[in-house]
Protein backbone atom coordinates (compact mmCIF):
# COMPACT_ATOMS: atom_id res chain seq x y z
CA UNK A 1 0.00 0.00 0.00
CA UNK A 2 1.04 3.46 -0.64
CA UNK A 3 2.05 6.08 1.53
CA UNK A 4 5.03 4.56 3.93
CA UNK A 5 7.81 6.92 3.40
CA UNK A 6 9.34 6.81 6.36
CA UNK A 7 9.92 6.51 10.33
CA UNK A 8 12.31 7.67 12.66
CA UNK A 9 14.72 5.50 13.66
CA UNK A 10 15.22 5.50 18.09
CA UNK A 11 18.96 4.84 17.22
CA UNK A 12 20.32 7.25 15.12
CA UNK A 13 17.61 9.44 14.65
CA UNK A 14 17.66 8.91 10.84
CA UNK A 15 14.23 8.93 8.74
CA UNK A 16 13.99 5.38 7.29
CA UNK A 17 10.65 3.74 5.53
CA UNK A 18 8.43 0.90 7.03
CA UNK A 19 7.97 -1.80 4.52
CA UNK A 20 5.17 -1.64 2.11
CA UNK A 21 3.51 -4.52 4.07
CA UNK A 22 3.35 -4.06 7.77
CA UNK A 23 2.75 -7.81 8.16
CA UNK A 24 6.10 -7.46 7.50
CA UNK A 25 7.59 -8.20 11.55
CA UNK A 26 10.56 -5.84 11.63
CA UNK A 27 12.98 -4.00 9.06
CA UNK A 28 16.20 -2.40 8.93
CA UNK A 29 17.15 0.92 9.50
CA UNK A 30 18.57 2.15 5.87
CA UNK A 31 21.55 4.25 7.64
CA UNK A 32 22.40 2.59 10.78
CA UNK A 33 21.08 -1.20 10.19
CA UNK A 34 19.46 -1.38 13.54
CA UNK A 35 16.44 -3.72 13.60
CA UNK A 36 13.14 -2.05 14.38
CA UNK A 37 9.70 -3.92 14.70
CA UNK A 38 6.92 -2.89 12.75
CA UNK A 39 4.21 -2.77 14.56
CA UNK A 40 6.26 -0.47 17.53
CA UNK A 41 6.10 2.46 14.39
CA UNK A 42 2.49 1.58 13.01
CA UNK A 43 0.75 0.44 15.68
CA UNK A 44 -1.10 -3.41 16.15
CA UNK A 45 -3.98 -2.01 14.27
CA UNK A 46 -2.46 -0.90 11.30
CA UNK A 47 -0.40 -4.02 11.15
CA UNK A 48 -3.54 -6.21 11.61
CA UNK A 49 -5.70 -4.10 8.88
CA UNK A 50 -2.61 -5.57 6.93
CA UNK A 51 -3.27 -9.34 7.60
CA UNK A 52 -7.29 -8.80 6.88
CA UNK A 53 -6.22 -7.33 3.37
CA UNK A 54 -4.17 -10.10 2.72
CA UNK A 55 -6.33 -12.50 3.79
CA UNK A 56 -8.98 -11.26 1.83
CA UNK A 57 -6.67 -11.49 -1.39
CA UNK A 58 -5.63 -15.04 -0.70
CA UNK A 59 -9.68 -15.75 -0.53
CA UNK A 60 -10.46 -13.74 -3.69
CA UNK A 61 -7.34 -16.26 -5.77
CA UNK A 62 -9.54 -19.24 -4.29
CA UNK A 63 -13.57 -18.40 -4.60
CA UNK A 64 -14.67 -21.54 -3.37
CA UNK A 65 -12.87 -21.54 -0.07
CA UNK A 66 -14.35 -17.88 0.80
CA UNK A 67 -16.99 -18.52 3.71
CA UNK A 68 -13.94 -20.67 5.54
CA UNK A 69 -12.17 -17.37 4.93
CA UNK A 70 -14.70 -15.52 6.48
CA UNK A 71 -14.64 -17.24 9.56
CA UNK A 72 -11.37 -17.87 10.00
CA UNK A 73 -9.93 -14.30 9.35
CA UNK A 74 -7.64 -12.24 11.64
CA UNK A 75 -9.00 -10.25 14.45
CA UNK A 76 -8.74 -6.98 13.52
CA UNK A 77 -7.09 -4.99 16.52
CA UNK A 78 -8.78 -1.86 16.36
CA UNK A 79 -10.80 -2.34 19.44
CA UNK A 80 -10.97 0.31 22.48
CA UNK A 81 -7.76 0.57 24.89
CA UNK A 82 -10.13 2.10 27.96
CA UNK A 83 -11.60 0.65 30.79
CA UNK A 84 -13.87 0.95 33.67
CA UNK A 85 -13.47 0.62 37.36
CA UNK A 86 -15.75 -1.96 39.17
CA UNK A 87 -15.55 -4.22 42.17
CA UNK A 88 -14.78 -8.18 41.85
CA UNK A 89 -18.58 -9.49 41.95
CA UNK A 90 -16.42 -12.44 44.51
CA UNK A 91 -14.32 -10.38 47.38
CA UNK A 92 -15.06 -6.49 46.09
CA UNK A 93 -11.46 -5.90 45.35
CA UNK A 94 -11.37 -2.93 42.92
CA UNK A 95 -11.41 -4.62 38.63
CA UNK A 96 -10.27 -2.86 35.37
CA UNK A 97 -13.12 -3.57 33.60
CA UNK A 98 -12.14 -3.94 29.57
CA UNK A 99 -14.17 -1.67 26.86
CA UNK A 100 -12.73 -3.93 24.02
CA UNK A 101 -16.11 -5.55 22.55
CA UNK A 102 -13.78 -8.56 22.18
CA UNK A 103 -13.10 -9.58 25.28
CA UNK A 104 -15.60 -11.49 27.50
CA UNK A 105 -14.12 -11.62 30.51
CA UNK A 106 -11.65 -10.59 33.14
CA UNK A 107 -10.28 -12.43 36.18
CA UNK A 108 -9.86 -10.49 39.47
CA UNK A 109 -6.19 -9.70 40.28
CA UNK A 110 -6.73 -10.22 44.26
CA UNK A 111 -9.16 -13.27 44.79
CA UNK A 112 -7.84 -15.09 40.73
CA UNK A 113 -11.75 -15.63 39.86
CA UNK A 114 -12.75 -14.79 36.28
CA UNK A 115 -16.20 -13.07 35.84
CA UNK A 116 -17.82 -11.88 32.54
CA UNK A 117 -17.14 -8.57 31.70
CA UNK A 118 -21.73 -8.21 31.00
CA UNK A 119 -21.86 -8.80 34.81
CA UNK A 120 -20.11 -4.71 35.14
CA UNK A 121 -21.00 -3.43 31.88
CA UNK A 122 -23.50 -4.57 29.08
CA UNK A 123 -23.44 -5.44 25.86
CA UNK A 124 -25.39 -2.90 24.95
CA UNK A 125 -23.61 -0.30 26.39
CA UNK A 126 -20.10 -1.19 25.52
CA UNK A 127 -21.52 -1.23 21.70
CA UNK A 128 -23.20 2.07 21.92
CA UNK A 129 -19.43 3.65 23.63
CA UNK A 130 -17.30 1.64 20.87
CA UNK A 131 -19.72 3.31 18.27
CA UNK A 132 -19.05 6.69 20.09
CA UNK A 133 -15.35 6.32 20.33
CA UNK A 134 -15.04 5.06 16.48
CA UNK A 135 -16.96 8.32 15.09
CA UNK A 136 -14.93 10.53 17.36
CA UNK A 137 -11.52 8.86 15.85
CA UNK A 138 -13.20 9.16 12.60
CA UNK A 139 -13.79 12.70 12.73
CA UNK A 140 -10.53 13.63 14.40
CA UNK A 141 -8.95 12.32 11.15
CA UNK A 142 -11.13 13.83 8.77
CA UNK A 143 -10.43 17.26 10.73
CA UNK A 144 -6.65 16.40 10.88
CA UNK A 145 -7.11 16.09 6.91
CA UNK A 146 -8.57 19.40 6.50
CA UNK A 147 -6.22 21.24 9.00
CA UNK A 148 -2.79 19.29 8.48
CA UNK A 149 -0.86 17.78 10.61
CA UNK A 150 1.62 19.47 12.43
CA UNK A 151 5.67 18.34 12.67
CA UNK A 152 6.43 17.48 15.67
CA UNK A 153 9.79 18.38 14.73
CA UNK A 154 9.82 22.00 13.20
CA UNK A 155 5.99 22.78 13.72
CA UNK A 156 4.77 22.86 10.45
CA UNK A 157 2.02 21.70 9.16
CA UNK A 158 2.08 19.10 6.16
CA UNK A 159 -1.35 17.83 4.40
CA UNK A 160 -2.22 14.53 5.24
CA UNK A 161 -3.03 11.95 2.25
CA UNK A 162 -6.19 10.25 1.45
CA UNK A 163 -4.24 6.93 0.76
CA UNK A 164 -4.16 4.96 4.05
CA UNK A 165 -0.86 6.13 5.19
CA UNK A 166 0.09 5.54 8.62
CA UNK A 167 2.61 8.13 8.75
CA UNK A 168 4.29 11.02 6.39
CA UNK A 169 7.60 12.69 6.21
CA UNK A 170 7.74 16.39 6.44
CA UNK A 171 7.84 18.55 3.79
CA UNK A 172 10.11 21.37 5.46
CA UNK A 173 12.31 19.59 7.80
CA UNK A 174 12.58 15.83 6.49
CA UNK A 175 11.30 14.42 10.24
CA UNK A 176 8.84 11.22 10.28
CA UNK A 177 5.28 12.17 11.02
CA UNK A 178 3.14 9.40 12.60
CA UNK A 179 -0.43 9.89 11.99
CA UNK A 180 -1.48 7.75 15.33
CA UNK A 181 0.36 10.70 17.81
CA UNK A 182 -2.63 13.19 16.80
CA UNK A 183 -5.14 10.96 16.55
CA UNK A 184 -6.55 7.51 17.61
CA UNK A 185 -4.79 4.55 16.02
CA UNK A 186 -7.54 2.23 15.54
CA UNK A 187 -9.26 5.36 13.41
CA UNK A 188 -5.89 5.49 11.05
CA UNK A 189 -6.21 1.68 10.78
CA UNK A 190 -9.54 1.67 9.86
CA UNK A 191 -8.70 4.27 6.83
CA UNK A 192 -5.74 1.93 5.71
CA UNK A 193 -8.68 -1.18 6.00
CA UNK A 194 -11.02 1.04 4.16
CA UNK A 195 -8.26 1.98 1.30
CA UNK A 196 -6.74 -1.26 1.13
CA UNK A 197 -10.65 -2.77 0.21
CA UNK A 198 -11.20 -0.17 -2.22
CA UNK A 199 -7.15 -0.95 -3.73
CA UNK A 200 -8.28 -5.10 -3.68
CA UNK A 201 -11.69 -4.34 -5.53
CA UNK A 202 -10.60 -1.26 -8.16
CA UNK A 203 -7.40 -4.10 -9.31
CA UNK A 204 -10.23 -7.18 -9.49
CA UNK A 205 -12.50 -4.85 -11.69
CA UNK A 206 -9.60 -3.63 -13.95
CA UNK A 207 -8.06 -7.51 -14.25
CA UNK A 208 -12.06 -9.05 -14.93
CA UNK A 209 -12.46 -5.45 -17.55
CA UNK A 210 -9.41 -7.02 -19.19
CA UNK A 211 -10.66 -10.57 -19.57
CA UNK A 212 -14.05 -9.87 -20.16
CA UNK A 213 -15.71 -12.89 -18.70
CA UNK A 214 -18.93 -12.22 -17.92
CA UNK A 215 -18.96 -15.48 -15.05
CA UNK A 216 -15.51 -14.59 -13.50
CA UNK A 217 -16.91 -11.29 -13.09
CA UNK A 218 -20.11 -12.67 -10.70
CA UNK A 219 -18.16 -14.87 -9.01
CA UNK A 220 -15.25 -11.93 -7.50
CA UNK A 221 -17.98 -9.65 -7.14
CA UNK A 222 -19.81 -12.37 -4.90
CA UNK A 223 -16.37 -12.73 -3.62
CA UNK A 224 -15.91 -9.35 -2.22
CA UNK A 225 -18.82 -8.21 -1.26
CA UNK A 226 -19.31 -11.32 1.28
CA UNK A 227 -16.08 -10.38 2.94
CA UNK A 228 -16.72 -6.88 2.99
CA UNK A 229 -19.96 -7.78 4.37
CA UNK A 230 -17.87 -9.72 6.98
CA UNK A 231 -15.68 -6.88 8.13
CA UNK A 232 -18.21 -4.25 8.15
CA UNK A 233 -19.84 -6.52 10.90
CA UNK A 234 -16.80 -6.48 12.81
CA UNK A 235 -15.64 -2.87 12.59
CA UNK A 236 -19.47 -1.41 12.58
CA UNK A 237 -18.77 2.06 11.88
CA UNK A 238 -18.20 3.72 8.08
CA UNK A 239 -15.81 6.62 8.36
Amino acid sequence: MAGNRGVTCPRCGASTPLPDDLRVPSFACAFCHATLETAAFAGRAAVSADALIGHMQAAVADPARVMDAARSAPRFEGGSAESRPSACKHCGAAVAVPLDLHVRELTCAACGRTQPVSAHVSDEERFALDMARQVAGNEALKRLKAEGVPCTKCGARNPVPDDGSVQLVCRFCGAAVLLSDHVDASAVARQRLKHGVYEMRDALMAKQARRQRTTTIVVVAIVVVVLAGFIVANLLVRS
